[in-house]
């Protein structure tokens, strides 16, 4: 009998893509600002940590504690602004600003 992998596996394996990282990043925080919901994209970057190495190893990178680094991640944690671009060029990605071209009516 074949055996199949969940979701949350086979996103992760995914996600260890640098470029599937950047799109479901970018999609999430989308996502989370058209709901005005942080904790989507929190959810996000946690899922790319774990497919970068984990926290331990992310956390290593940072040169942060493991455990508060864990916490700041956590769906009750509210990690600093700096804290996400930290953990985002830690797992090799960086957040890039275009203008946007709204119509002007």
């Amino acid at each position: 009998m074949k055996k199949y992998r969940s979701y949350k596996e086979y996103l992760i394996e995914r996600l260890k893509d640098p470029e599937e990282a950047s799109a479901y990043l970018k999609a999430s925080l989308e996502e989370a600002l058209e709901a005005d919901d942080m904790s989507i994209f929190q959810l996000a970057v946690r899922d790319v940590v774990e497919a970068q190495g984990g926290i331990a190893k992310i956390a290593a990178a940072m040169d942060v504690g493991r455990e508060s680094f864990y916490k700041s991640l956590s769906s009750k944690g509210k990690p600093r602004f700096a804290t996400i671009m930290q953990t985002l060029k830690a797992c090799g990605l960086e957040i890039v600003f275009h203008p946007l071209h709204l119509e002007t009516a």
